[in-house]
């Protein structure tokens, strides 16, 4: 809407209209026009609009087409304009307007307001503070069947003006009389309302006028009440006093005066007496209080004085010992109360958001208050206490204390503050908005039901506390707590609050060690939503009824939106209701047998394919190929130093393996890699001994290649050859002997002369000669690896 402005009621600008009783406990969205200089009723109101806020503009009529696109009005606000005409069908459209407010306009004739006949479901309609010049009602007022609060002013006030009401009941009837110049007596009698509120003219009609009301209203409060409060101090002089409720507002007198009027009162009839906006000065002369009967109640709000140095004590005494059964003194900066000089009827005493220390009530150091016996609920809310172990002193003697509200102080308790003295029967404690820590468990009543720890610094509840069995419901929200606390020391809890505290992951055994435990809210919490967490939500889920008819079990509040995991990021804001982690996640062993089970089957399965396949042979011998590669090219000398090499490789076997060194390994070696051997059959040199010529062919090759078996340990010759290749091995500083095992061969078949061979096995890598032709390619790869060489091109053998 154009240039709306939209606002939430809160009675901002229409306290001083609406009482509270009044205000019809408005929520809603008011379309806020008040005070935008407007001289009309803007146009194009939304069809949704039900509470509208015109106050405070230069409005002067109202039309018909004005409210024709709101049918859902509810609440119309049309206060301090300057409204003089209203047309008859002005509210046509308007058939839910249960709320208006024309009040502080220039409206002249209450005879003549036909548009009030469009408006039969008013409840609440103010006429005050207009132009009229008399009271007398039209005829429309008879059809506000729905009237329930009703406000009027005019200069002349006569018997007849209120004839076409006398059909209604009104709940309150409010008349501002200020400007009132004539007033008929009796003229209220007639009018049937359960309250007046009269603001007084302070003249000398508001006598007559309270004369009216007192004997035709059970409920009354005057506001605007002049100094002298003339009204109250003839009223044992007056004939029927119909009153038994009466406030009055909005007075500065003397203390003299006042102690005077409420003297007054209480000799009258009167059962509930208020006051609230008061200041007093002239503090001094007060009179003595006299009491005839007991009140039903009796408060006084907003107190002040003008006078600092006073007896303050006579002025404590005065009210402290008023007779009633219910006393309230609040919102006054006082910073003591006395105690009643004997027994007090006192059963409810409320003496909140003062300026009170723990010494209330002290007579003296070693003298504690003994007259409020029949005290039953005491509030202390909103003052300056901060001591909880002195304070329970002041009450101890209270005996029939059951109800203690001492909230929103800064109250804390430590040992050092001496031993709490509660009275025996106190069942329900307010300590809520303070500054505890669990040093307060400690301070506790024995008989205690219900107790209320909101808003403090509680980190853990102790487990060495003193058991309390009668503790049924117990509230800890807005706390620190790091953990749900056990019920070893309330056995019998029943409600348990600790709603925005800092849960992380409450273990379940605080749950199951609550058996009677019925309500339980943990709402508002920062949930660390891991496998620590996973038990407990399994058991809140399982015993929690959730609200949706299912056997009462567990109540749990703010379920399940009130309940989010904080942490970690992939669960961040997720309800606790759809955290799952399945068990593999969270149990070391079903995942450790998860994981390994299928990782040894496959090792298992890998390990029989391998031996089916001889992977490990072929893997030794890439590995022996390789490094023989590897050792080939590390070790390679420069072409000086293969001088007077003549063979590749001297072959030395035994004579029964011949045919596999000539059909096998001379045709391999020779023939396809172009490898020269020294072979003794071919190239051994007739006329010299064999030891020699073992030894030339030794010098004369770079690698001496011997090919073990059964028969190689056998044979003396074999022996020499190993042992000269040996030496040489060691002269040269080379690695120069190749062992090839033809078969297998155990160490412990070789004799013991064959240390040497023995030692060699055992600490070197030998090619074994497999019996697959699939295999014997890798094989020859291997020996060819190893015997590669550059030697020099020799043309005839060395003499």
């Amino acid at each position: 809407m154009k240039d709306e402005a939209v606002g939430l009621v809160a009675g901002v600008s229409l306290c001083h209209v609406f009482p509270p009783s009044l205000i019809l406990a408005i929520k809603r969205i008011v379309v806020n026009y008040s005070s935008q200089n407007l001289s009309s009723v803007p146009p194009g109101l939304s069809l949704s609009t039900e509470d509208l806020d015109l106050s405070l503009n230069h409005i002067q009529a109202l039309s018909t087409k004005d409210f024709l696109t709101t049918p859902r009005l509810h609440f119309l606000n049309l206060s301090w304009n300057i409204l003089e005409k209203i047309d008859r069908d002005t509210f046509n459209c308007t058939p839910a307007l249960e709320i208006l407010d024309l009040s502080h306009n220039r409206l002249q004739n209450l005879l003549d307001q036909p548009f009030l006949l469009k408006t039969g479901r008013l409840q609440f309609l103010d006429l005050s503070s207009n132009l009229f010049s008399v009271m007398a009602l039209g005829r429309e007022f008879s059809t506000l069947k729905h009237l329930q609060w009703l406000g009027l002013s005019a200069k002349s006030i006569s018997n007849q003006d209120f004839t076409y009401i006398a059909n209604l009941t009104l709940k309150s009837l409010f008349i501002n009389a200020h400007g009132l110049q004539t007033y008929e007596e009796n003229s209220l009698i007639g009018v049937h309302a359960e309250k007046a509120i009269i603001a007084l003219s302070k003249s000398d009609l508001d006598i007559a006028i309270a004369a009216d009301v007192f004997a035709a209203f059970k409920e009354v409060e005057f506001t605007m009440v002049d100094s002298g409060m003339k009204v109250f101090q003839q009223m044992r002089r007056r004939g029927i006093l119909h009153t038994v409720s009466l406030e009055i507002s909005k007075v500065e007198t003397t203390w003299h005066i006042l102690s005077s009027c409420v003297n007054t009162i209480l000799q009258s009839s009167i059962q509930q007496l208020s006051f609230s906006d008061v200041t007093m000065t002239k503090m001094k002369d007060g009179m003595p209080l006299l009491t005839r009967h007991v009140l039903d109640s009796y408060s006084t709000t907003r107190a002040s004085v003008t006078e600092f140095i006073f007896n303050q004590t006579e002025l404590y005494d005065f009210f402290i010992n008023i007779p009633a059964r219910n006393f309230s003194f609040t919102q006054t900066p006082i910073i003591f109360m006395t105690c009643p000089r004997t027994v007090s009827k006192i059963e409810v005493l409320d003496l909140s958001d003062c300026a009170l220390t723990e010494k209330v009530f002290s007579i003296d150091p070693d003298t504690e208050c003994n007259t409020l016996t029949n005290l039953f609920k005491l509030v202390l809310r909103g003052n300056n206490l901060k001591h909880l172990g002195p304070l329970t002193s002041r009450i101890r003697l209270m005996d029939s204390l059951q109800y203690v509200d001492l909230s929103q102080n800064t109250l804390t308790y430590s040992e050092e503050q001496g031993k709490c003295m509660w009275p025996p029967k106190v069942v329900q404690l307010d300590l809520s908005l303070n500054g505890f820590d669990q040093s307060v468990f400690k301070c506790l009543p024995d008989s205690v039901q219900i107790l209320n720890l909101r808003n403090n610094r509680v980190t853990t509840v102790p487990q060495d506390v003193r058991v309390l069995v009668d503790l049924s419901v117990l509230d800890l929200m807005n706390n620190r707590l790091l953990d749900l606390p056990t019920c070893q020391a309330f056995p019998n809890l029943q409600k348990l609050s600790v709603r925005s505290n800092s849960l992380h992951s409450p273990l379940s055994g605080a749950l199951e060690s609550c058996p009677h435990l019925k309500d339980l809210d943990l709402s508002r919490n920062p949930f660390i939503c891991t496998c620590a967490l996973r038990e407990f939500t399994a058991l809140i889920k399982d015993k929690a009824t959730h609200m949706r008819g299912e056997t009462p079990g567990l109540t749990l509040g703010h379920w399940p939106a009130g309940y989010r995991c904080s942490y970690p990021e992939s669960w961040s804001n997720t309800l606790l209701e759809d955290f799952y982690l399945p068990e593999i996640s969270c149990n070391p062993l079903i995942l450790a047998f998860t994981i390994l089970l299928p990782t040894i089957t496959l090792v298992v399965a890998i390990s029989l394919i391998c031996h089916r396949l001889d992977v490990p042979w072929y893997v030794k011998m890439m590995w022996k190929w390789t490094r023989a590669k590897h050792h080939a090219i590390t070790s390679q000398r420069r072409a000086e130093d293969l001088e007077g090499l003549s063979f590749h490789a001297f072959v030395s076997y035994s004579q029964n393996n011949a045919d596999w060194v000539k059909s096998q390994f001379l045709p391999k070696v020779e023939g396809d890699y172009s490898l020269r051997v020294c072979h003794h059959e071919r190239d051994f040199i007739p006329g010299k001994t064999i030891v020699q010529n073992i030894l030339r062919c030794i010098e004369q090759s770079r690698r001496c290649v011997f090919v073990l078996s059964s028969h190689f340990v056998q044979s003396e010759w074999c022996h020499y050859e190993l042992y000269f290749a040996n030496h040489q091995r060691v002269t040269r500083g080379m690695d120069s002997i190749i062992l090839i095992l033809l078969e297998p061969l155990p160490l412990y078949l070789i004799p013991s002369k064959y240390y040497q061979l023995k030692s060699m096995m055992s600490r070197r890598t030998y090619l074994e000669w497999p019996s697959e032709g699939s295999k014997q390619k890798l094989f020859w790869a291997n020996l060819r690896a190893a015997l590669q060489a550059d030697l020099p091109i020799t043309s005839e053998r060395e003499e």
